[in-house]
């Protein structure tokens, strides 16, 4: 079950699709066999307030990978991988006219608790675990 939590900086935020954006990091780490496409889920937060080092006007994109399914370290540091290289080459599309940063933070909650309910619209259980 894939969390990625994509936290961004108001000027890149106004520069990125982030819709298409987290399609493709979808459809692609989905194609690897990294992860079902239906288990996917992404969101992006916009911080009105930010620092990076002592610069005001440099600007960063982060992505939170959360698992909750135990994998290898050379899977996880492949999805870190394929979502950094599809993150920075968006902001390298649009030719941000500033400094910026692209970091991906891999979280591998796989031995911690995860409790989930999923409903389908007729709002039966569909019996999913994590």
């Amino acid at each position: 079950m894939p969390h990625l939590i994509i936290e961004a900086t108001p000027h890149i935020a106004r520069l990125l699709d982030f819709r298409s954006l987290m399609g493709a990091l979808h459809e692609q780490l989905a194609a690897q066999g990294h992860a079902l496409l239906a288990e996917l889920k992404s969101r992006v937060h916009t911080a009105d307030q930010f620092l990076s080092g002592n610069d005001p006007t440099h600007e960063f994109i982060v992505v939170r990978l959360l698992l909750t399914k135990p994998r290898s370290e050379p899977v996880l540091n492949d999805m870190g991988r394929l979502i950094h290289d599809v993150v920075r080459d968006a902001v390298e599309r649009v030719e941000p006219a500033f400094g910026w940063q692209c970091c991906v933070l891999v979280c591998d909650f796989s031995g911690a608790p995860y409790i989930k309910t999923v409903r389908d619209g007729t709002r039966s259980d569909t019996g999913a675990s994590a």
